[in-house]
């Protein structure tokens, strides 16, 4: 039998909040794997970052 929804992702809970990376601020969009996306206040550019760099573990 097939599974119909997937898990949630430990760190959803994050999506939406504003983050200081390499000196300026940014917000987390999504989620997935091990990668945050970042968007960059600035101008609007999205990154993938690994949630590690985000959250310093």
């Amino acid at each position: 039998m097939r599974r119909i929804t997937q898990p949630r992702h430990p760190n959803v809970d994050q999506v939406g909040t504003d983050v200081e990376y390499r000196g300026e601020p940014h917000r987390i969009t999504d989620v997935g794997g091990n990668y945050f996306t970042l968007v960059r206040h600035r101008d609007g550019w999205a990154k993938n970052v690994r949630i590690d760099d985000v959250n310093g573990q």
